[in-house]
């Protein structure tokens, strides 16, 4: 009886590969555990946008101003948009942390048909179902302007007092 030749060629090394890769019902579960968390973390997303936000606006003079936002016990997010006297406009996202009856955080915009982005901090107080928007020094710190943290925000003259839109 004649032996078998060995096979020889490019397919040779690999063909007992499967082996190696061979997944046993452990592995799935892992696998499975692992797609299944992944989906429920980029679900979070889409309910964070889907969620109901609440508009605001305000008027000062022949300046307008247009917040929504999403506000919880500790965050809030949303758009905000400052009209000035049909002019120009500045758009742009607004984000922050909400301690007590203060909201203050970011607001990240663009001036309408200008590429670069600007960012500035933003207060609003939270008072008789209305938020006043507050005034304070500023500084720049390693190019980020921030309010200074000795000195109060003003929310006494506010330019704007937001209402909410029904």
């Amino acid at each position: 009886m004649e032996k078998e030749k060995p096979k020889s060629g490019i397919a040779a090394p690999f063909r007992n590969a499967y082996k190696f890769y061979r997944i046993t019902g452990f592995t799935q579960l892992c696998l499975s555990l692992f797609f299944v968390l992944l989906a429920g973390c980029n679900s979070n997303d889409e309910t964070r946008e889907s969620q109901v936000k609440t508009a605001y606006r305000a008027i000062n003079k022949d300046d307008t101003a247009s917040l929504r936002i999403k506000l919880t016990d500790k965050e809030f997010y949303g758009r905000f948009e400052i009209n000035y006297h049909g002019a120009y406009k500045d758009s742009g996202e607004v984000t922050g942390i909400v301690k007590g009856d203060t909201l203050k955080g970011t607001y990240r915009f663009q001036r309408y048909g200008i590429e670069t982005w600007h960012r500035i901090p933003i207060a609003l107080l939270k008072k008789d179902n209305k938020l006043i928007m507050g005034t304070g020094s500023m500084e720049i710190y390693m190019n980020m302007t921030y309010f200074k943290k000795n000195i109060p925000i003003e929310y006494q003259n506010p330019k704007f007092v937001f209402e909410k839109v029904p």
